[in-house]
């Protein structure tokens, strides 16, 4: 049977960067064994390359990382999970996967930038801002920075011409997209990471996903780092009394509302007309009812006991449009292409300035884009 040595160190550092005992590790890999592992078969002078591989499955950093026998990264600065030990949501292993694996591509990133001169350091408008600051006012500020001058009714359009703009004041918008036969399924909507990244998950509603874009550069603006699994549903007690939370969603209300918000104050109470308005502003914007509907109960216009109802009968329309969706998917399984994500004007940049000076292959250049050899040609 095949064995290799390995950097047992590269392992400790993985173990310490997801916060997992040796223990935990064994308990993951002897799931649904019959006879258990125990820590000398890892910690040995050699691992069987079968193990080797169970506990990449776990990680995905490549046989190539443990192989590696030069030292890792001391700095621990360089990870957000060793720079925070606690997030707005409970983190998964799979969202755990998820954000090292974006860190580790902005850390290729800069040494793509480096290598080629054209590493900048100026994050503009980041941590300018505090949570003692009025959000309305702090969205109003930027808004001309920030936001899409054309107005743009489609909300894909609107959404890549946001990431446009963001990657004008330097800061990467990476989206990842989940297939719907995916086993392990993220629970995070967004994620930002200081100085300058903010990850987005493709969401079946491009409203949703221009919300949680708006809530993360409410946390690049206080320079917050924060793992969101964001729901614009709830007005739950630890939503409101979170000040960084309710701060960058509230920012975010504000900054995509824009002038459309001042409709809003018309109403003292509930009734049919506030109905009325709200389907009205969710069509003229890119706020959906749902996030109306909870501005307003924030602002107590919407009672608590009919914004649960409301809510529910948002969610059900939704849920019977979802599955419509996973249907006609499923039904085209066989013959459709994976989704693409949305490539951020920098981050195809910063590619493109590492494939001129021959830092990557044209076959690497097309795998982190995740287009065709075919298609390059486009992107260059």
């Amino acid at each position: 049977m095949t064995t290799t040595q390995f950097n047992k160190e590269r392992l400790d550092y993985l173990l310490a960067l997801f916060s997992m005992s040796k223990n935990d590790l064994l308990a993951i890999l002897n799931q649904d064994r019959k006879k258990a592992l125990s820590l000398s078969d890892i910690y040995s002078d050699e691992i069987k390359l079968s193990l080797l591989k169970k506990i990449d499955e776990i990680f995905h950093k490549g046989l190539s990382f443990y192989l590696d026998f030069t030292p890792v990264d001391g700095n621990h600065n360089t990870k957000v999970f060793f720079r925070k030990s606690s997030f707005q949501t409970i983190l998964s292993m799979e969202d755990k996967r998820l954000v090292d694996s974006f860190e580790s591509l902005k850390c290729l990133l800069d040494g793509y930038r480096t290598l080629t001169d054209t590493l900048t350091c100026q994050y503009q408008l980041h941590s300018s801002f505090s949570i003692e600051q009025d959000p309305k006012k702090v969205a109003d500020q930027v808004r001309n920075t920030l936001m899409p001058q054309k107005h743009i009714k489609d909300h894909r359009e609107f959404l890549k011409a946001l990431i446009a703009k963001l990657a004008d004041i330097n800061v990467y918008v990476f989206e990842f997209v989940e297939t719907w036969n995916k086993r392990e399924k993220a629970t995070i909507d967004g994620f930002y990471i200081d100085p300058n990244v903010i990850v987005l998950k493709r969401q079946s509603s491009y409203k949703r996903e221009i919300f949680t874009l708006a809530h993360e550069i409410g946390h690049y603006l206080l320079g917050v780092e924060d793992v969101d699994a964001l729901d614009m549903s709830k007005v739950e007690k630890s939503r409101i009394y979170n000040k960084v939370e309710r701060w960058c969603s509230d920012f975010a209300f504000y900054l995509i509302a824009g002038e459309a918000v001042n409709q809003l104050d018309k109403f003292t109470y509930y009734s049919e007309d506030v109905n009325i308005a709200i389907d009205e502003l969710s069509k003229s914007t890119h706020i959906s009812r749902m996030a109306w509907y909870t501005r307003l109960a924030y602002n107590k216009i919407v009672p608590l006991r009919r914004h649960k109802g409301i809510i529910r009968e948002l969610e059900e329309e939704q849920a019977e449009k979802l599955k419509a969706k996973k249907e006609k998917l499923q039904l085209k399984s066989s013959h459709a292409r994976n989704p693409k994500p949305i490539v951020s004007p920098l981050y195809l940049e910063t590619m493109q300035y590492a494939f001129y000076n021959g830092l990557v292959s044209e076959a690497s250049f097309c795998e982190q884009l995740k287009i065709s050899p075919s298609q390059i040609e486009k992107f260059l």
